[in-house]
């Protein structure tokens, strides 16, 4: 599958919970602002996301050579407050693009459901409550969380 907007019809065929996970070459992105062009990215895949009640963009991953996006769809239980403590296992898929002008591909990824799980709630945790998501992580540089929601033990 190569077409956006099949994707879209096969992410959203169903009302299933979801979690995409968008995978793109850092190199494309602007590292003087990785949030705007994850978000660029995002409406490219989603358009209008920001008010489609189906779509909760969680968390920008830079590394050096590859951007990991990650959306969870049709995920209406979602609880700011308490996402830290809960590791809300769901089938991740990932969605990349297959070489230059030869489209996207959506490939269910289930080895990533519970350990993408365990990450997104730690990001919950060291952002604390007053950083919102979607979370950057730029492993490029210092990260530094000022204000993490709890301590570990």
């Amino acid at each position: 599958m190569t077409n956006l907007s099949d994707i879209r019809k096969e992410i959203f065929g169903d009302n299933d919970s979801k979690r995409i996970v968008i995978k793109v070459n850092t190199k494309l992105l602007d590292p003087q602002d990785y949030r705007a062009s994850a978000n660029s990215v995002a409406s490219e895949i989603f358009p209008k996301w920001e008010n489609d009640s189906r779509i909760l963009f969680l968390a920008i991953d830079v590394w050096s050579e590859r951007t990991f996006i990650v959306i969870d769809v049709n995920r209406h239980d979602y609880d700011f407050r308490t996402a830290h403590k809960t590791k809300t296992i769901l089938p991740v898929y990932v969605l990349r693009q297959r070489g230059k002008n030869r489209g996207w591909v959506l490939i269910r990824w289930p080895q990533e459901d519970e350990p993408l799980a365990e990450k997104l709630a730690d990001l919950h945790n060291v952002n604390g409550f007053d950083i919102p998501t979607p979370f950057l992580e730029n492993h490029n540089s210092r990260i530094v969380h000022a204000n993490p929601r709890e301590f570990p033990v």
